[in-house]
C-alpha cells in the first residue's frame, strides 16, 4: 500500500470510528446533571461546559437547577434519583463540603453517600466589591469597611464555599460584616453590581467580564498565585491577608451505581477534560483544569478539605 492509500485508509477508518463512538452515544438513555445552583452562577456554567463536552461520548446530557441551601436542595433529589447511573450530580466545594459541614444534623455525608467519580477543576475565589465605592484594592477596601462596620456582604448561601471563605477573610483581617445569603452566585452578584450588598467572593469566570466593562471591581485573588486570566489582580497574601480559598467543581454518582457506568462517565470526562480548548477556555477563566484524577484521588481530596474547613467552621461559631 503506498502512503498516499495508507493516509486514505486511516482517514477512513478514524472517521468510522467517531461514527459508532456518536452513534453509541445517540442510542443511549440521556444523563441528567443535577446543579444546586440557578443559571448564571459559576456552578452552573462549568456545568453547561462540560456537558457540551461530554455529549460526543454519552449523547444527551440534561442541565437540573435544584438552586438552594448551598447545594443541599439538590444533592437531596439526586440521592432520592434511581441509582441507575443515568443521574448524576455536579458538585461545587458548597454541597460536597461546605453546606453538609456546618449542619449539626446533617442530610448526607460526602464521604459515605456519593460515589466521586472526578475532580474536574480548581478555582481560586476572588473577592468583588461594588464598583461605586471609593476604593482600588483589598488595603482600602477593608479600610473602608473597618471604619462602617456591619455593612452588608453576599453569598451564594449559607453554607456556601463563598461564606465561609469570606467569614474567614473577614475575621483575619479583623472586618465585622453582615451575612447576606442568596440562592446562587448570580442574584448576589446582581445585588453587588447594584449596591444593595458591598462585595462578595465569587470565582473569575463569572465576573472577569464585569470587571471588566467597571460593573463590579475585583480587587484580590485568594489564590497561591495571580490567575493567568487576570494577571494585573494582586493576591489577597500579596496585600497583607494571609487566605487561601477555593471553589471546586467535581462530579458524582449515587454509591450504588452500576460500576461500568461510573467507569464509562470517568472516561468521557478524562476525554473532555483533556481537550486542548477546552482547557485554554477553562484557564482564561481563572481554572485549574484537572485532566486525571481518579475517583480515588477524588474521594481523598474530598476528605482532605472537609478536615481542613471543619475546624475553621468551628472556631468562627458558623452552624447551623
Amino acid at each position: 500500500m503506498n502512503k498516499r492509500r495508507f493516509l486514505r485508509a486511516s482517514a477512513a477508518v478514524a472517521a468510522g470510528l467517531a461514527g459508532m463512538r456518536a452513534a453509541t452515544a445517540q442510542q443511549a438513555p440521556a444523563l441528567k446533571l443535577i446543579v444546586g445552583f440557578p443559571p448564571g452562577g459559576s456552578g452552573d456554567t462549568f456545568a453547561r461546559l462540560i456537558a457540551e463536552q461530554l455529549r460526543p461520548d454519552l449523547g444527551t446530557v440534561v442541565i437540573e437547577n435544584r438552586e438552594g441551601a448551598g447545594g443541599l436542595v439538590a444533592a437531596e433529589a439526586f440521592l432520592r434519583a434511581p441509582a441507575d447511573g443515568y443521574t448524576a450530580m455536579m458538585h461545587t466545594a458548597s454541597s460536597a463540603v461546605f453546606a453538609p459541614l456546618i449542619r449539626k444534623k446533617p442530610p448526607y455525608d460526602p464521604l459515605k453517600d456519593f460515589q466521586w467519580v472526578a475532580l474536574m477543576s480548581v478555582a481560586p475565589l476572588v473577592l468583588v466589591a461594588h464598583p461605586g465605592l471609593p476604593v482600588a484594592d483589598l488595603k482600602s477596601l477593608l479600610a473602608h469597611l473597618r471604619a462602617r462596620p456591619g455593612q452588608p456582604y453576599g453569598s451564594a448561601g449559607i453554607g456556601a464555599s463563598t461564606h465561609l471563605a469570606a467569614e474567614l477573610l473577614f475575621d483575619t483581617a479583623g472586618v465585622k460584616m453582615l451575612h447576606v445569603p442568596y440562592k446562587g452566585s448570580a442574584p448576589s452578584i446582581t445585588d453587588t453590581i447594584g449596591g444593595n450588598v458591598t462585595c462578595m467572593l465569587e470565582t473569575l469566570q463569572t465576573t472577569y467580564r464585569l470587571h471588566a466593562a467597571g460593573k463590579l471591581r475585583i480587587v484580590a485573588v485568594l489564590g497561591e498565585s495571580r490567575l493567568p486570566g487576570a494577571p494585573e489582580i494582586p493576591t489577597a497574601r500579596e496585600q497583607g491577608v494571609d487566605v487561601i480559598a477555593s471553589t471546586y467543581n467535581l462530579l458524582a454518582l449515587p454509591v450504588q451505581a452500576p460500576a461500568e457506568r461510573a467507569a464509562a462517565l470517568a472516561r468521557a470526562l478524562g476525554n473532555a477534560m483533556r481537550n486542548p480548548e477546552f482547557q485554554k477556555r477553562l484557564v482564561a477563566d481563572g481554572l485549574q483544569p484537572l485532566a486525571d484524577v481518579t475517583p480515588e484521588r477524588t474521594r481523598a481530596f474530598v476528605a482532605a478539605e472537609v478536615a481542613r474547613w471543619a475546624p475553621v467552621a468551628r472556631r468562627l461559631g458558623i452552624e447551623l
